[in-house]
């Protein structure tokens, strides 16, 4: 669950960025209010863009967590089942042993 924390994380320091360059943009450049406007659009739309991009990355990714989780409960699970099954065999084994009657 870190590596989802991470990438959330990462998200937001992705926004946190880029509304930073976006009001250094408008404190910084000497332009008119209809380029200003124009260019905060261009930035909005490109920020909306990358913001999808991640997301889905992100979806990927957990499901790729999800995917491998499932891998490895499962082979958990059979080696479980496995253990189990050795052992109710090997105490048959030995009851049926002690059933035995020993000659000595």
């Amino acid at each position: 669950m870190s590596e989802r924390n991470d990438a959330a994380g990462y998200l937001g320091w992705f926004f946190l960025g880029a509304v930073v360059g976006a009001a250094a943009a408008l404190l910084l450049a000497p332009k008119t209010g209809a380029e200003t406007r124009e260019l905060l659009t261009e930035q909005g739309n490109e920020m909306a863009r990358r913001a999808r991009e991640l997301a889905a990355e992100a979806q990927g990714r957990a499901g790729e967590w999800i995917d491998k989780s499932r891998e490895i409960f499962e082979e958990q699970t059979q080696r479980l089942m496995g253990a189990f099954e050795a052992g109710k065999d090997a105490m048959r084994e030995e009851i049926r042993k002690g059933s035995t009657p020993s000659h000595g």
